[in-house]
């Protein structure tokens, strides 16, 4: 067999992490009575009186109010994200930084579903070890950096409805949303905001939507991996990127 004299370089999103930042409330709905199942509360007077026992001049009456989790009803989800292909290359380029090989249409993308549109939240990605057996490329000499400027990652959005188009944003803090900023860099157990949501300023629309974060553009992403670290002989560098959407309030 002949091997080709080259060095693959590539990054796979294989690891999805949904995670939530709420502490759960100590019970769930039982239906629409805050003061269903609670004790001292007599059952089927939720909405009536309490005896007021044996006292006549003391007795004891409940207050409730109940909420119910507004993520399973109108959740936010970590969608689609994007595998890096940084191409066959080889040493004799003389190149220590690669862009990504062709895509077309939108399948190079990161997407959430955010069918709350009530809460803010970020995603995070962060890079991982070169899991290639025996491969000369060490995981601390690779990092990618992110570009969106002229022709890098930019931003689309759609409506929830079925078979909506996502169209170009036309603010890139649209509705509250932002992508990373510019040259943001992740290496070997680091994490950058790839795109997050914040709806704390008043004036930012608070509406449900599906947000896209186009790698699309052969400059959205580059690996770099310094000249004097690349192997002469055939060789991969494949590592997992782990996308983390966190939601807030």
């Amino acid at each position: 067999m002949r091997l080709r004299n080259k060095l693959s370089l590539l990054a796979g999103s294989s690891i999805l992490i949904i995670a939530p930042c709420f502490a759960k409330p100590a019970v769930a709905a039982d239906d629409d009575h805050a003061l269903t199942n609670v004790s001292g509360v007599t059952a089927g007077m939720e909405d009536g009186y309490q005896s007021a026992g044996s006292s006549s001049s003391a007795g004891t009456s409940y207050a409730g109010i109940g909420y119910g989790d507004q993520l399973l009803t109108d959740p936010i989800t970590l969608y689609k994200v994007p595998n890096f292909d940084f191409g066959y290359h080889k040493r004799t380029e003389g190149k220590s930084t690669f862009s990504l090989i062709d895509s077309t249409g939108d399948k190079r993308a990161l997407i959430v579903k955010d069918k709350n549109g009530h809460l803010n939240w970020t995603v995070t990605a962060s890079l991982g070890e070169n899991n290639v057996n025996n491969s000369q490329i060490n995981s601390d000499d690779v990092s990618i950096s992110f570009n969106k400027s002229n022709d890098g990652a930019f931003l689309k959005t759609a409506t929830l409805e079925e078979s909506s188009n996502y169209d170009p944003a036309e603010s890139s803090t649209i509705d509250g949303l932002q992508m990373f900023d510019q040259g943001a860099n992740i290496s070997t157990g680091t994490s950058e905001v790839i795109l997050q949501r914040n709806l704390n300023n008043s004036n930012n629309k608070k509406d449900s939507l599906a947000v896209m974060t186009s790698f699309v553009p052969t400059n959205s992403a580059n690996l770099n991996l310094n000249q004097k670290y690349q192997p002469y002989t055939a060789d991969k560098y494949v590592a997992p990127i782990t996308w983390t959407l966190n939601v807030t309030n």
